[in-house]
């Protein structure tokens, strides 16, 4: 075998920061990132570039911003915009590949319309059953444990299934990971296998004993759930009205995140299959494993569920844990700022690949290895380009203490994360928040102008 490492990646969708017991999480049980975290490092200060999936696993694939990669939108929205990646972009698949490394990918792709993986750079693809394929139109759901929403009550946020657990689909992307695992094992090159799963994103319609497995009556609220901006985007306003509960009570929201926890366990159960199958080939002490999630969920917090044209920690803030026996300190913390796409070209490095274009991520392989480049940015710069209805174009510059998030066409919102974690109180007419709202904004256009973001004049004006 090569002394370069294997590397298995996994995915999961929609996957809040908090949502782990590793990061504070009393309720939910994440045994298998508690464990990652324990042999590994975990991120705390970890974020995606854009909170949507589509552009988002764009980024990591390419390691651009969506202005640069240009699928800035969902790739199944019925609304004209870029399905597939432009054809002159390289991913990690095809650099790695190129390098001698076995390319595998295993469930959700959401990157394109037409062109798959297999387009991509990987050599090996396995999609798996989707959300609908799993509950067709026409599978009755448990009546009594449906929770619908108030603009679509025939499509419930929620549900009971009573269909077997071992017909749930994300069995089925486990079981063709581990397959693949024993395939690669067997060879002499190196791989790396990207396990995508499609939860906890919404709908969370789940088999027992997962749906009953949290009590929302024990789901306390979130400290923010109550807030609501004083003078809220239209981004935000739209968001609200589309996916509110069926009322504004906290129990609504606490029944959807005992669905949510219920998801994000079973997940965990999963991983555990596909780590014991890296002790079972003995191939752990060789592979570099890395848990992430593509971005988050508002759940309850500003009142908001799902994902939108806002800025709020809960859907930019994302897990991130490495795990990388002799080379990665057991029970690390990194708290530097560090963005998601970053992991493009940690993978790069990791397999010995210098790549050929410039990439807007940079490697994050010196932090997992303990090093702090003196020239390591204390901030991150995230933007949301989608157009579906009702969304806003955001930008959005953060720093441990502070966010600034900045729209072409309403006030920008400034926070003061250390008074107000929750992101409930805009400061941004605020005379004593005056200094740092220009220091944040001057650093915002400095990002936008070493990215090349065509979007810089026209914030200018």
């Amino acid at each position: 075998m090569t002394d370069r490492p294997n590397i298995l990646f996994i995915l999961t969708d929609q996957q809040r920061f908090d949502a782990l017991g590793a990061n504070g999480n009393a309720i939910c049980q994440t045994p298998s990132t508690d464990r990652l975290a324990r042999e590994g490092m975990n991120f705390t200060h970890a974020f995606t570039p854009t909170s949507l999936c589509s552009p988002a696993r764009a980024s990591l694939l390419t390691g651009l911003y969506s202005h640069n990669h240009t699928m800035t939108n969902l790739t199944n929205t019925r609304i004209p915009g870029v399905g597939d990646l432009p054809d002159h972009l390289a991913t990690f698949a095809m650099h790695l590949g190129a390098a001698g490394y076995r390319m595998g990918y295993v469930g959700k792709w959401h990157t394109g319309r037409t062109k798959s993986p297999l387009d991509w750079g990987f050599d090996d693809y396995r999609p798996g059953e989707g959300w609908h394929e799993w509950f067709p139109e026409g599978t009755r759901l448990e009546n009594e444990s449906a929770i619908r929403l108030a603009y679509n009550r025939d499509k419930p946020m929620a549900a009971r299934v009573p269909r077997p657990l071992a017909q749930y689909p994300e069995l089925g992307r486990t079981d063709a990971a581990i397959a693949m695992l024993g395939e690669y094992a067997a060879g002499d090159a190196p791989f790396c296998l990207q396990l995508n799963y499609f939860g906890p994103h919404y709908p969370h319609y789940l088999p027992e004993p997962y749906h009953s497995l949290y009590d929302p009556a024990q789901i306390p609220p979130w400290d923010n759930f109550e807030a609501r901006p004083s003078t809220p985007h239209y981004g935000y306003r739209w968001l609200r009205d589309r996916w509110c509960a069926p009322a504004d009570e906290w129990s609504h929201y606490a029944e959807i995140m005992a669905a949510y926890y219920g998801q994000v366990t079973l997940l965990e159960h999963e991983i555990a299959r596909v780590l014991e199958t890296l002790e079972y080939l003995e191939l752990t002490g060789n592979t570099l494993v890395i848990f992430a999630s593509d971005h988050g969920e508002m759940g309850g917090g500003n009142g908001l569920l799902q994902k939108g044209a806002v800025p709020y920690d809960e859907l930019y803030r994302v897990p991130l844990i490495a795990r990388w026996p002799g080379r990665i300190k057991a029970g690390s913390t990194c708290d530097q700022m560090v963005n998601l796409f970053d992991l493009m070209p940690t993978l790069l490095e990791v397999g010995g690949v210098r790549p050929a274009a410039a990439l807007d991520a940079r490697s994050i392989l010196p932090l997992m290895q303990g090093a702090l480049p003196a020239d390591w940015p204390d901030e991150v710069f995230c933007e949301y380009l989608a157009y579906q209805a009702g969304d806003v174009e955001l930008k959005i510059l953060r720093t441990k203490t502070h966010k600034l998030a900045v729209n072409l066409s309403e006030p920008a919102e400034l926070f003061d994360l250390e008074a107000d974690p929750g992101e409930t109180t805009n400061r941004i007419a605020d005379p004593a928040c005056a200094r740092i709202g220009v220091e944040l904004t001057d650093r915002l256009e400095a990002q936008m102008a070493r990215t090349r973001d065509p979007m810089l004049n026209c914030l200018r004006r």
